[in-house]
């Protein structure tokens, strides 16, 4: 999710309110119209906190956003706006963005010690357990996942178990997964 002092610019840029998932693809739209470059209306919902999802934006949605507000980049946004860029960075991280998946693919990520999970996408950011080595997840549960990164912590904000709905888990706390990839 980005800060209020960005999302206060896009909202004066934009010259619109932003009350519901649905209007932002009128300003993906916009966006597109501004700089030349797509922001899928879904990454925007997350961006904006109408949808959950990955805590921290790519750098390049950033970098569209600051483009949108008339800056050459995020860096130079952040910094305009008195924030120090410096408390954080970017890095290329390997990683798998629920977005970008297909219902049917399939992916398998790991951690440790020797743990393994191949799931199966279904569609909004849900996935079905298809195999799990190690894990307290089981085979069939139904997951809720925004993304997947290397070095960073699984973190799924509900899982389904039979019918019940479990509550949020967390994996990887330690060291963060250690492999992502699509089967």
């Amino acid at each position: 999710m980005i800060n209020d002092k960005i999302r206060q610019k896009i909202l004066e840029k934009f010259n619109a309110p932003l009350q519901y998932p649905q209007q932002c693809e009128a300003l993906a739209m916009a966006i597109q119209e501004a700089t030349g470059q797509t922001l899928g209306t879904t990454t925007l919902k997350r961006m904006l906190g109408f949808v959950s999802g990955a805590a921290h934006p790519r750098p390049s949605s950033l970098d569209i956003i600051a483009q949108y507000l008339g800056y050459p980049d995020y860096n130079m946004l952040a910094k305009d706006l008195g924030e120090d860029a410096g408390i954080s960075e970017f890095r290329a991280v390997e990683s798998i963005d629920s977005a970008d998946l297909e219902p049917g693919e399939q992916i398998q990520i790991t951690y440790n010690p020797n743990r393994v999970l191949v799931l199966s996408y279904i569609g909004d950011n849900k996935y079905v357990v298809n195999e799990s080595r190690g894990s307290k997840l089981l085979k069939g549960d139904k997951l809720t996942i925004a993304g997947f990164y290397v070095g960073f912590e699984l973190l799924v904000s509900d899982v389904e178990r039979g019918g019940c709905h479990l509550g949020s888990y967390q994996a990887a706390k330690q060291g963060g997964l250690t492999g992502v990839e699509i089967l």
